[in-house]
């Protein structure tokens, strides 16, 4: 599986839902946490999904 698809997948497990805006991102809303997670289109590597799933970790331990 390809990181950016692994990434979208982890933020659907987690209550993230895709926004119908951005250029360059896709932005990902979580309600419950309130918290919003760009995601670049182009690019995307590894260390991007490192990045979204410690940015997924972090918004959870805030919003509890």
């Amino acid at each position: 599986m390809k990181p950016r698809d692994k990434a979208i997948e982890e933020l659907h497990k987690n209550g993230y839902t895709k926004k119908p805006y951005g250029k360059k991102h896709d932005i990902y809303y979580n309600e419950e946490t309130k918290c919003i997670i760009p995601l670049k289109r182009h690019d995307f590597d590894e260390d991007d999904l490192r990045y979204i799933l410690r940015e997924i970790k972090q918004n959870k331990e805030r919003g509890k």
